[in-house]
């Protein structure tokens, strides 16, 4: 099998000749290749070569193609900051005012974003350079929960969160994100992804209640799976930091694959996606990857394939890899993992 046969394989609740491996790694791979993070996120052949020369150096099955957590947010008008040599982050809301914003909250902004073209056209490339031979994953940014805390402002939105008056403006703020984020999903898979997949960072219990992910997440999650599925579109859904008191939540969607942070038990998540969903990490990227050593990493990975038995996980780091991460502790996991009996 190659890569892209190894991944399809455990996608399809199958057994593979081998664990299959992809890495949240851009930050990583953009340095590797000798580009900051302007010179990476500002031209697709950058972008592209990133992923592709990381893939093939460290025998990975996949790739993650990742940029930042605010493509969306910018596209219908959320201040960023753009480091030279740092993924970019909001600094400012697009409005204060709702009704502003849903007029903002507009699919076709996506197709005048510079930022979405030049990420569309490194899919393209990649396709057309390793497509059927290394798995493809387009990230689709932030659900659309996170797509609208963005663009309203973390602080201010979490505060409304609290407000039962304000329940209804936030849950029509959440309803029109979420078509801009659907609309990504279909243009991701048009430039030529095998899968997609989405961050919903903030809905996560290390910042709002099972409650609150119940009543202003969840509900968003189930549409957009069921909205993908009648195009054929599987994807990935990822909520950092530790899901313990959700993961069962989660799994009742019944996503292609979850990929979950190392904090939640180990244990729980692969009984909760077992027969359900693919589980993607969950290796702690900075405990792991940049702070660890080739002994803990052996370690760790044979830790969680054992969790796994081998079966139904892709395996990887549960969020990005930072950039400087030895190169021996990547050479571990790989080693590692392709050493393990399934």
């Amino acid at each position: 099998m190659n890569g892209y046969e190894r991944i399809k394989t455990v996608l399809q609740g199958k057994k593979a000749d081998k664990v299959p491996l992809m890495l949240h790694s851009f930050l990583p791979a953009a340095a590797e290749s000798g580009f900051t993070m302007e010179e990476y996120r500002s031209n697709a052949g950058n972008m592209a070569r990133s992923h592709i020369n990381f893939a093939r150096k460290y025998d990975l099955d996949g790739i993650l193609l990742d940029v930042d957590t605010c493509v969306l947010a910018g596209a219908v008008g959320t201040i960023l900051e753009l480091p030279k040599d740092g993924p970019a982050r909001a600094i400012a809301p697009a409005s204060k005012n709702y009704d502003e914003l849903l007029e903002l909250m507009d699919p076709k902004r996506l197709y005048a974003c510079d930022r979405i073209k030049i990420i569309l056209e490194a899919v393209h490339i990649m396709r057309r350079e390793i497509g059927g031979e290394i798995f493809i994953r387009g990230n689709c940014d932030q659900m659309a929960y996170s797509l609208a805390m963005l663009a309203y402002g973390m602080e201010d939105f979490l505060a409304d969160l609290m407000d039962e008056d304000q329940s209804e403006k936030i849950l029509a703020l959440i309803d029109k994100a979420y078509y801009v984020h659907f609309e990504y999903n279909k243009m991701m898979m048009e430039a030529g992804a095998d899968m997609t997949s989405f961050g919903d960072s903030s809905c996560g219990p290390d910042l709002i209640s099972r409650d609150m992910f119940l009543k202003f997440s969840l509900p968003f999650h189930k549409r957009l799976k069921q909205d993908l599925e009648r195009l054929n579109i599987a994807t990935i859904c990822h909520i950092c930091g530790n899901l313990d008191i959700i993961v069962d939540d989660v799994a009742s969607v019944g996503f292609t694959g979850v990929e979950v942070d190392y904090k939640t038990n180990l244990e729980k998540m692969a009984m909760s996606f077992k027969n359900k969903s693919t589980v993607f990490g969950p290796i702690d990227p900075s405990g792991m990857f940049y702070f660890g050593t080739p002994e803990t990493m052996s370690a760790e990975v044979r830790k969680v394939l054992n969790c796994f038995h081998g079966e139904g996980i892709v395996l990887g780091a549960g969020c990005a890899i930072p950039k400087g991460a030895p190169e021996e502790n990547i050479r571990t996991f790989t080693k590692t993992a392709r050493e393990y009996m399934i």
